[in-house]
C-alpha cells in the first residue's frame, strides 16, 4: 500500500487530500509554522501556465546580479527594518516588523519587534516561536535566486525598464513567474550591486489577490550588530554528499531518499545536512527549481530502550497541512518520523515520500 493510499485512510487527511489547491486555509499561528520551514518560489499546482511564447532573457542575458542570488543575504553586511504582510489566509492575516541583520561573512539575526495585525491573542508565544526558527526564516522564506542554471530553465522574468527605490537602495525591479503550470506571480525588487532582495510581492494570478510583500522600511550597509545575538546554525550540523557512505554512517541509519519530484523542473540538491537536535539525528535534504525549495528531513524513531524502532513497531500515521500554495507534511512512516514542507501541493508532497519508500 502507498504512502498516498495510507493518507487518504485517515478521515481529516482525506477530507484534505480531495480539496483544490487553494482550498486549505489555517489559521495564522499555523500559517507562521508553515512559512518558517518551506520556501518561496514558484510551485507547480494543478492548472496552466499563464506564460505564453518564449522566456524573456533581455539583450545580453540574465543580469550579473542573478548569480549573487543564493549568497548574497549571507555576503552582505548590513542591518534594516523590514516590514512582513502574509494574506494566504484572507480571514487570519499576518503583518509584523522584523529587525534584521548580517555580518557579511555568514552569520545573520532576525528578531521580530512588533506584531502589528494578527488573529492570533497570544502574541508573546508568536515571539517566541519567531525567535526560535529564524534560521528558517532568514534561510526559506523570501524570495532568492538559488540555482542560476534551474531558475533560468523553469523561470521567466522580465526587467522593467525604471528602477525602484526601496529604503533608499536604488533596485531594479523583476517580474517573474513559473513557466510552466504558474499559480504565482513575483514582483522583486533587488539592489544591482550586492544582489539582495530589497523587497518582493507574491500575487496570486488566478484572483490577481496579493498574497505576501516584504519589504525594508530602513536599511544601513555595515550597519551596527552589536546589540544582535547574530546565528549560523540553530542545530550541530554537518554536511555530505547524498550518496555518500559517510552521509549514512554520520547518521546511523539508512536515510530515506526521494526518487521522484515534487513538480516539473525540481532536482534533488546532491549536498544534504545531518542535524542533531536534542541528541537526535535528522537527515535534512532538498529538492529544488532553483527558485522554489521542498525541504525533506527524517529521523529514525527510537523505541522505550532507546534503540532504533522497526518498521512493525509503530504505525504509520501522516498528517498534510495546505495553506494557500504552501503545503507541510509530518508523520510517521515506515519507522522513520518525517517532515516535509515546501510551495507545492499535498500531493505532490505524498509523491515524494511514497517514493522514497521504494
Amino acid at each position: 500500500m502507498s504512502i498516498m493510499q495510507r493518507m487518504c485512510r485517515l478521515g481529516a487527511v482525506e477530507t484534505r487530500i480531495q480539496r483544490p489547491p487553494n482550498g486549505v486555509r489555517g489559521r495564522g499561528v499555523m500559517l507562521a509554522a508553515l512559512l518558517a520551514l518551506a520556501a518561496c518560489g514558484g510551485g507547480v499546482p494543478a492548472g496552466g501556465s499563464g506564460t505564453e511564447g518564449p522566456p524573456v532573457y533581455g539583450a545580453t542575458g540574465p543580469p550579473d546580479y542573478f548569480a549573487m542570488g543564493a549568497t548574497a543575504p549571507f555576503t552582505t553586511a548590513y542591518r534594516g527594518l523590514r516590514k512582513v504582510e502574509l494574506y494566504y489566509d484572507a480571514q487570519a492575516p499576518i503583518v509584523y516588523r522584523e529587525d534584521v541583520g548580517s555580518d557579511g561573512q555568514g552569520k545573520f539575526c532576525v528578531e521580530t519587534v512588533d506584531v502589528l495585525i494578527s488573529s492570533n491573542p497570544n502574541t508573546s508565544l508568536f515571539l517566541l516561536l519567531q525567535t526560535q526558527r529564524q534560521a528558517q526564516i532568514y534561510r526559506h522564506r523570501d524570495f532568492r535566486i538559488r540555482d542560476l542554471g534551474l531558475f533560468l530553465a523553469n523561470y521567466d522574468y522580465v526587467v522593467a525598464p525604471t528602477p525602484t527605490t526601496v529604503a533608499g537602495v536604488t533596485c531594479d525591479r523583476i517580474q517573474v513567474q513559473a513557466r510552466v503550470a504558474a499559480q504565482s506571480r513575483f514582483e522583486v525588487d533587488i539592489d544591482p550591486t550586492t544582489g539582495l532582495v530589497m523587497a518582493w510581492e507574491e500575487h496570486d494570478l488566478a484572483t490577481g489577490n496579493l498574497e505576501a510583500r516584504i519589504t525594508f522600511e530602513t536599511y544601513a550597509p555595515n550597519g551596527d550588530l552589536s546589540d544582535m545575538v547574530l546565528i549560523d546554525r540553530v542545530f550541530q550540523t554537518s554536511t555530505y554528499g547524498v550518496d555518500s557512505g559517510n552521509f549514512r554512517a554520520a547518521l546511523g541509519f539508512l536515510p530515506l531518499i526521494p526518487q521522484l519530484q515534487p513538480g516539473i523542473g525540481y532536482q534533488l540538491v546532491p549536498q544534504a545536512e545531518v542535524l542533531v537536535v536534542n541528541g537526535e539525528k535528522w537527515a535534512k535534504l532538498y529538492l529544488t527549481d532553483g527558485m522554489g525549495t521542498c525541504i525533506f528531513m527524517d529521523s529514525m524513531l527510537a523505541n522505550s530502550g532507546g534503540a532504533s524502532a522497526g518498521p512493525s513497531e509503530r504505525k504509520d500515521e501522516v498528517a498534510v497541512m495546505q495553506v494557500g500554495s504552501w503545503s507541510s507534511l509530518r508523520g510517521t512512516v515506515r519507522g522513520h518520523s518525517v517532515i516535509m514542507a515546501g510551495r507545492v501541493s499535498e500531493l505532490d508532497l505524498a509523491t515524494v515520500l511514497d517514493s522514497s519508500l521504494r
